[in-house]
């Protein structure tokens, strides 16, 4: 007989499973993501050098847009993300050649700043988004991951929409993407992405979200919501982001 903690890993593995495949099945949602530890004192010295990389990547004509973040508050103060979305799975494969082409610059000229990386890959669930209304005057974005109790990422998704439904119904000026981990770091993790012009916008609408729910859905209900949504996660982490768009590789429109 199967041991208990196993049974229940299984099942959730299982669930995992068929919630990627949903999420899979989303049209160009996935976002390849390094994370990027500077070395101690060359600051400086990586940003010139990332600079040269991205005129190396626009000369060379890179397919993919890359943007640039550096963390302004939170863990890892100063680091830097770099991701591109917008992928399906055979994205990765056709951009496989410039990938390892791009890879041998960036290691020869720009590696020598960098104490470590790593790098997952993420899908934004498309069902439940609601983006600024102009990407270009996105400067700052709030990252919130949490990190699930296993089995109840159907669970949390199910709270979300319900938010979302809220939301979108009653024309609520809250801009917002979740993003799943599907391959690299530990999981089942998802991330909320809050996008802000400037940090003044992160003040947000005159009614709290808490108000906004009780007064759209009720007291009873949105209390309910409210404690199915805190009850499918086990910790969560908050970092602030900001856009360098000098470091970016953002095609010509």
């Amino acid at each position: 007989m199967l041991n208990k903690k196993l049974l229940v890993g299984l099942l959730a593995a299982f669930w995992l499973s068929l919630f990627s495949q949903s999420l899979f099945a989303q049209a160009n949602n996935l976002a390849k993501i390094y994370f990027v530890n500077v070395k101690s004192g060359h600051g400086a010295e990586f940003v010139a050098a990332l600079k040269e990389h991205v005129e190396w990547r626009k000369q060379a004509g890179d397919p993919w847009t890359w943007n640039v973040y550096q963390i302004v508050n939170g863990q890892n103060l100063g680091d830097f993300v770099i991701r591109s979305g917008g992928h399906t799975w055979a994205d990765l494969d056709s951009y496989e050649e410039f990938l390892a082409k791009g890879a041998v610059e960036f290691n020869k000229n720009v590696g020598p700043h960098i104490e470590s990386t790593s790098n997952t890959i993420t899908a934004v669930d498309t069902t439940n988004i609601n983006w600024y209304p102009n990407n270009d005057d996105v400067n700052l974005i709030s990252v919130i991951t949490y990190h699930l109790k296993p089995g109840h990422e159907r669970a949390f998704t199910q709270a979300v929409n319900k938010y979302h439904t809220a939301i979108k119904e009653n024309n609520r000026e809250t801009y917002y993407a979740f993003a799943w981990n599907v391959n690299g770091g530990s999981g089942p993790s998802v991330s909320l992405v809050l996008p802000y012009k400037n940090w003044a916008e992160m003040q947000g609408p005159d009614e709290s979200l808490r108000t906004f729910m009780t007064r759209v859905l009720g007291s009873e209900e949105a209390q309910q919501l409210s404690d199915e949504f805190n009850s499918t996660y086990r910790t969560r982490e908050s970092s602030v982001l900001r856009l360098r768009r000098d470091l970016s590789v953002i095609p010509d429109k």
